[in-house]
């Protein structure tokens, strides 16, 4: 018997092993690439944010992550540098400061 479980011949079973691996794969992958999607922002969001701050963006020319939570970037705009940091709902900033 425990050698039959070692080398397990049927082959419904090592394909349906091998389904379950793959799906599990896939899900781990999926979940990561979300994570992923999540954490970063668009530029046209952060120029945005700039803007209805009273402050000058016309476009964004680098970012850079410097903080999780609350999730804040250093934004280089043609117009100037910024420290941005998002409302939970990353739609509005809550608050914009020039470090020119």
């Amino acid at each position: 018997m425990k050698d039959q479980m070692l080398t397990d011949k049927n082959p419904e079973r090592r394909q349906w092993r091998s389904s379950l691996a793959v799906a599990a794969l896939g899900a781990l992958a999926f979940g990561w690439l979300t994570v992923a999607a999540a954490q970063d922002i668009a530029n046209g969001t952060l120029a945005g944010a700039i803007r209805s701050s009273d402050q000058p963006c016309d476009r964004v020319l680098e970012k850079e992550r410097l903080s999780e939570n609350p999730p804040t970037w250093r934004v280089r705009c043609n117009s100037g540098h910024y420290e941005v940091t998002m409302k939970d709902d990353m739609a509005t900033a809550s608050a914009v400061v020039s470090i020119d």
